[in-house]
């Protein structure tokens, strides 16, 4: 039998379309512009999975380039990721209200009483979890009218025209009453008094000579006086804030006759224990108004680094 030689297969040559205009063996030169695109994608990438790593591990932190910008994505969000930011009022019961209703476990409220306000740390947190401590609502009660007045005039030397004036202007808010070592005075006669002032000035000599010696003393008094009797005490009862109750304060009236009119001086007597006695019942308030949703406690807070 006989056998006739093969031949061997064509070799197969890949052939690519007409169309690319390509051939095997051309070196194909890319932008410059594609690369560095290219980059930045791979960059995005690798600083999205590095932060994405970060969050999800217990330090949080993690290494970028000086040139990459981490962006918050939350405003394209349908709603945000936590709630954050600042209620403020002036009065207690709205600012319970908002504390209670959006405080988180671990929310506590801080009151100032020195500075008359409160402040309710809504995502404080726990010790396990503790929160960012951005949202908060703020109580700043405002000083009532009456007693920004009295504040105004506190220790500054009045003209009698001043402080006549005022007292008829808060006369009838502030329930104004006047004293003297005497007693009440009624208020028109102490607005009279107030108005009408007689300073008076005596000079006293004593001159004593002696052979071998000479003495001379000088007295020197001024009284100041009125056809009606001059108040001392002046009692201004008024609410000092819109929220805690009426409050009873004393001023002792100077007058000073150096120049040449006679000023009068009206200053708080203790006003350093009204305002102690104010604090605390306005941490009371706060307190009666959370009704133990959250600790109330004597105090500020401010978030650490």
């Amino acid at each position: 039998m006989t056998t006739e030689p093969t031949t061997a297969a064509p070799e197969a040559k890949a052939e690519l379309p007409l169309e690319s205009g390509i051939s095997i063996g051309t070196t194909i030169s890319v932008p410059d512009q594609f690369i560095e695109a290219m980059r930045e994608g791979l960059t995005a990438t690798a600083v999205h999975n590095a932060v994405k790593e970060a969050v999800l591990t217990t330090w949080g932190a993690t290494a970028l380039h000086e040139d990459v910008k981490v962006h918050d994505l939350e405003h394209f969000l349908p709603c945000r990721r936590r709630a954050r930011g600042t209620m403020s009022t002036a009065y207690v019961t709205p600012f319970a209200q908002y504390a209670t209703a959006y405080a988180d476990p671990g929310a506590a409220v801080f009151v100032d009483a020195e500075h008359m306000a409160a402040t309710a740390v809504l995502d404080l947190g726990t010790k396990e979890t503790p929160g960012h401590t951005d949202h908060r609502a703020k109580l700043q009660p405002t000083k009532t009218a009456a007693y920004q007045a009295l504040l105004v005039i506190n220790g500054r030397a009045q003209g009698q025209q001043q402080l006549a004036e005022f007292v008829e202007d808060w006369n009838i808010t502030a329930q104004m009453k006047f004293f003297n070592s005497e007693g009440e005075i009624q208020t028109g006669k102490a607005l009279a008094a107030i108005r009408r002032i007689t300073v008076e000035n005596l000079r006293k000599v004593d001159s004593e000579e002696q052979q071998l010696s000479a003495n001379r003393t000088a007295f020197e008094s001024v009284k100041a006086t009125s056809q009606e009797p001059i108040p001392t005490l002046i009692y201004y009862t008024c609410k000092p804030y819109a929220d805690l109750a009426a409050r009873t304060f004393v001023l002792r009236l100077s007058i000073l006759t150096s120049d040449k009119a006679p000023s009068l001086v009206p200053r708080i007597q203790n006003l350093e224990e009204h305002v102690e006695a104010m604090g605390n019942e306005l941490a009371t308030l706060v307190q009666d108004a959370i009704k133990g949703a959250m600790p109330v406690l004597l105090g500020s807070y401010s978030k650490g680094g």
